[in-house]
């Protein structure tokens, strides 16, 4: 028998797995993946909303949901039951935020297993389109970065000309020319920015915090770190899949932020 740890273990890697699904896994991601952290309520409710309106093929379609081969629900929200399924569906994004409906054709647990049919309501498309909508016209790409010069030669010759080359503004707060106080500036031109580059090496505080604040807005991020560094980045943070960078290999990282703009954000 599977312990339950053994179990969360699986759920959180099969949720990885599902949003990474172009990202090639050798033996070497193991221990990344045994490692991974289970995301926030919040975080797997909303890739469920996401999901059921990405497999929906209008406003009014409904989803139908099985416990016992809706699959793909339960990996996107890296759930270890039916039970922890069923809770993010009617319990949080039904009752508590309504962001979907029910109707059920078994409205009850028979063995475990319980079959419905979801729609997501208005309320559900509202938020989903507020996130679509974070800073659709901007071009500015943010670089959040350690400002020391030992690492100034990855945003001269690759952070910075795989953003131009994306179709995008390169901005580091370093090199804007502003009047308010940095850390103003900072979190106003993370506002108006379409996503952020995060480098770690050197693990400064300031990285970790725009970072984070890029996610709470609904901003792409990028995490990118130098290969050597990537033991030091914090725990929770690793579960995130970083673009690595070498000093002797700096063309290959260029070409690596580029692709990964691209994949995530479009061409500019």
């Amino acid at each position: 028998m599977w312990s339950r740890s053994n179990k969360r273990m699986v759920a959180n890697a099969s949720g990885w797995i599902r949003k990474n699904q172009n990202i090639a896994l050798t033996s070497e991601n193991i221990n990344f993946l045994k490692g991974l952290k289970t995301p926030s309520l919040n975080e797997r409710a909303m890739s469920i909303l996401q999901y059921i309106a990405d497999e929906t093929i209008d406003l009014s379609s409904k989803f139908f949901v099985e416990s016992l081969i809706t699959d793909g629900l339960h990996a996107i929200s890296c759930s270890v039951s039916p039970n922890e399924l069923d809770y993010l569906l009617r319990t949080y994004l039904k009752d508590e935020l309504g962001f979907i409906s029910i109707e059920s054709t078994v409205n009850r647990f028979i063995d475990g297993q319980f079959n419905y049919e979801v729609a997501i309501t208005p309320k559900g498309y509202s938020y989903l389109d507020g996130l679509a909508r974070v800073n659709l016209e901007s071009r500015i790409g943010f670089c959040a970065m350690w400002f020391d010069k030992s690492v100034l030669p990855i945003w001269t010759s690759a952070i910075e000309p795989a953003i131009k080359d994306a179709g995008y503004e390169p901005k580091r707060i370093d090199s804007h020319q502003h009047n308010n106080r940095i850390d103003d500036e900072i979190i106003a031109m993370l506002r108006r920015s379409k996503f952020v580059i995060a480098d770690f090496t050197g693990q400064r505080g300031g990285v970790y915090f725009e970072a984070g604040f890029a996610l709470g807005l609904g901003l792409p991020v990028i995490w990118t770190c130098k290969k050597q560094d990537l033991s030091n980045v914090h725990f929770d943070n690793r579960q995130y899949n970083f673009v690595l960078w070498e000093e002797d290999n700096l063309k290959e990282f260029k070409v690596a932020i580029q692709n990964r703009i691209e994949a995530t954000i479009g061409r500019g």
